[in-house]
């Protein structure tokens, strides 16, 4: 047949091979977040919803992590290392430096 290219295969194998570190950073910091989540002792909706988000922060991040670590000459496996300790601080160290955070910039002229 003509119209099939036989390339789609190759491109799709690289798309695979260049998403697959972020997919497992992001799945590494969801599995280290949701069991740091039950291991303190809330419901497994708690800790679902707070791996989801260390998940969502990991896969923004990720990409600047490895952009980092490009610009010093380090390896890319370097960049895992702080999506790993987003997950193991979680969301409730997160919320309250956000906090800390808004207060220093906004609080001081809504007063």
């Amino acid at each position: 047949m003509p119209t099939r290219d036989p390339n789609n295969w190759r491109a799709l194998l690289d798309a695979a091979a260049y998403y697959l570190p972020h997919a497992g950073a992001a799945l590494l910091t969801f599995a280290i977040a949701f069991t740091r989540g039950l291991q303190d002792g809330g419901p497994w909706r708690k800790a679902f919803l707070g791996a989801l988000v260390c998940t969502l922060l990991t896969v923004g991040l990720y990409p600047v992590f490895v952009w980092f670590a490009e610009q010093r000459g380090w390896p890319e496996i370097v960049a895992l290392a702080p999506c790993v300790f987003l997950a193991f601080l979680g969301t409730e160290w997160i919320r309250n430096k956000a906090d800390d955070l808004y207060d220093i910039v906004v609080g001081r002229w809504r007063k």
